[in-house]
């Protein structure tokens, strides 16, 4: 029995709590909440399960100091990089291993040389394994996109994009504080009105996709494109005002040479809006070349919430990968250099 510790309870994390609950080859030991009202409340009752006995707590070296095989670690990474990285690194070096979703542990020596080297450093003293991985980022161009090039003999350009509705997507400080909905086009204030950081959102994807295909990256270039709404919304997220920022996309143009590639998100908080932009809903992969390919993949049937399938899916990646994990030898990983994995426990 893998004893597991989820850490952070916002929409991903809530899904994955509710199936480490439910896996019989998984033992909930402690669940990470950051809002106090959460905090003491038995795991079960958090999620909607039948009491499990595991009280949920947000003293953070407690769970540091526990008893556990593995993190499954959903901590706000885009909004509180540092800190995240920090306690990455405590349970690494306490002998936790750790599967990390968010995209700036995707790839961290992209991100941040000492932010991988403490990662690396963290490994060594706990003999610890890390893995970070999501769906987009940390699947769809990671680990379809090699795949399909397979089937390539020649290629110019790789493109990697997803297209989405957010407005049922409930997380005021993602839509809001980092991505910038509901703010004017020119306020500086959101994290992603900076397009070097949009470019750090997604060049992470794209470096783990040009190791796996034996690349080099010789350049890149984010960029950040928004359009306003001509009426009020209401979302689940909160109120986005007439005038503001309504829909967007945003990426990074890599250059490799011998080929391209890029790496793109594209929201809407209204089907309407930007009608120029691409509007299939999910994901694609394009390849120019000999032959051109695309692949459109859409994850949740009609009637379903397609933003809300896709945190699910995120979760299940991470704890799918928890056997792969457990069998690697200690270190820091991305989805180019760990083995590929099994389901197990099914």
């Amino acid at each position: 029995m893998t004893r597991v510790i989820q850490w952070a309870t916002g929409v991903t994390g809530m899904m994955s709590l509710r199936h480490v609950i439910n896996r019989p080859d998984l033992e909930l030991v402690g669940v990470r909440v950051y809002d106090p009202a959460k905090s003491g409340v038995d795991a079960g009752e958090l999620c909607g399960l039948p009491h499990t006995g595991v009280r949920t707590t947000d003293d953070r070296d407690a769970l540091i100091a526990a008893d556990a095989d593995i993190v499954l670690y959903m901590g706000k990474v885009e909004t509180d990089t540092p800190g995240c990285f920090r306690d990455v690194c405590d349970l690494l070096a306490s002998g936790k291993n750790v599967v990390a979703t968010g995209s700036r542990f995707v790839h961290p020596r992209s991100l941040d040389a000492g932010l991988a080297d403490g990662i690396e450093s963290a490994c060594r003293a706990g003999s610890s394994s890390f893995l970070g991985l999501g769906l987009y980022p940390g699947f769809i161009g990671e680990s379809l996109a090699p795949v399909l090039a397979r089937l390539a003999a020649h290629t110019t350009h790789i493109g990697v994009r997803e297209v989405l509705n957010y407005s049922t997507y409930a997380s005021h400080d993602l839509i809001f504080n980092a991505m910038g909905f509901g703010h004017l086009p020119d306020d500086t204030t959101p994290l992603l009105s900076n397009p070097e950081y949009a470019a750090i959102a997604w060049i992470g994807s794209a470096t783990v996709l040009t190791e796996a295909l034996g690349l080099e990256i010789k350049g890149y270039k984010g960029y950040r494109e928004v359009v306003t709404t001509p009426r009020a919304l209401t979302v689940a997220a909160g109120h986005i005002p007439e005038g503001t920022v309504a829909a967007m996309r945003f990426g990074v143009h890599v250059d490799c040479g011998e080929l391209t590639l890029s790496v793109e998100h594209l929201t809407r908080m209204a089907d309407d809006l930007a009608p120029a932009w691409p509007t299939d809903i999910g994901y694609q992969v394009t390849f120019s070349g000999e032959p051109d390919m695309r692949l459109q993949f859409v994850i949740g049937s009609e009637g379903q919430d397609h933003a809300e399938q896709g945190c699910l899916a995120t979760a299940m990646h991470a704890i799918n990968t928890i056997p792969t994990v457990l069998a690697a030898a200690p270190g820091l990983y991305d989805l180019s250099t760990i083995e590929p994995y099994r389901v197990g426990g099914r």
